[in-house]
């Protein structure tokens, strides 16, 4: 079809009119992404940070420092918990305070009051675990016993005079807890019969319990007993993979 000059210039203007309404369109679209994109950089760059604070403070719970790891999650706005993407951060928070606070309420139930001529220093005192000044031959350090299996994380359990347990990890972690010691007359209690050096298992008399509270709050207890051998040997009594024994442990 032939075009005439006439509707050239009708086609033309058209044009031009729509170009100009495209253009006019697009000055607000970039303003409005640039807004967006600011908006989400920020917000990124929040949850990193908390991202941060969280890693540093599970460092700090891990390590035995509850009281700094509260200080540290308090660097967290408890109001952006609930925001868009932090659900991790959230429940990672909360988990963490709660094993800090069990740990800290632990230490404060151990805990005396100072005399008032003394109020300006201190309120509280921790105060001494005794329990163990009767059982010294189970305090000390501990090797895990079967810690050929690759499956098992354990390594050193240590227990000092004042209660304080450590037990450090192949893997380089390390859990912190809490633990007193009272005579038990427990029977049949599961372990192993360390003076073969196998994994046989076998039942023992129990000549104490040593109850662990962890920095997470869980509880533990441990049954401790003298080997034929003369060693001292820690066990839980619980059963792992149907013909072995969960956790045992021979004094170093």
């Amino acid at each position: 079809m032939r075009i005439t000059k006439n509707k050239r210039l009708v086609t033309t203007a058209a044009l031009l009119v729509a170009a100009v309404g495209l253009t006019g369109c697009s000055f607000g679209s970039p303003k409005n992404m640039a807004s967006s994109s600011s908006s989400s950089t920020q917000s990124s760059s929040k949850l990193a940070k908390d991202e941060a604070v969280i890693q540093a403070a599970r460092k700090l719970n891990v390590a035995g420092h509850y009281q700094a790891s509260n200080k540290k999650l308090s660097a967290i706005n408890i109001a952006d918990l609930n925001h868009k993407g932090y659900g991790t951060v959230k429940t990672e928070f909360f988990d963490l305070q709660k094993s800090n606070d069990k740990f800290l309420l632990k230490t404060a139930k151990g805990s005396k009051s100072v005399p008032t001529n003394h109020a300006t220093h201190a309120t509280t005192t921790t105060g001494t675990n005794h329990s163990f000044d009767s059982y010294n031959k189970f305090t000390g350090d501990y090797l895990f016993y079967n810690d050929d299996d690759g499956d098992r994380i354990q390594s050193e359990l240590d227990i000092d005079t004042d209660g304080t347990v450590i037990q450090n990890n192949n893997d380089g972690t390390a859990f912190h807890g809490y633990a007193t010691i009272k005579p038990s007359n427990a029977k049949g209690v599961l372990s192993y019969d360390v003076s073969t050096g196998t994994n046989d298992t076998k039942t023992i008399d129990a000549n104490v319990a040593i109850d662990v509270t962890w920095s997470n709050g869980e509880t533990e207890t441990y049954y401790g007993y003298t080997a034929y051998d003369g060693s001292t040997v820690l066990t839980d009594g619980q059963s792992y993979h149907h013909d072995q024994v969960n956790e045992v442990w021979t004094q170093d």
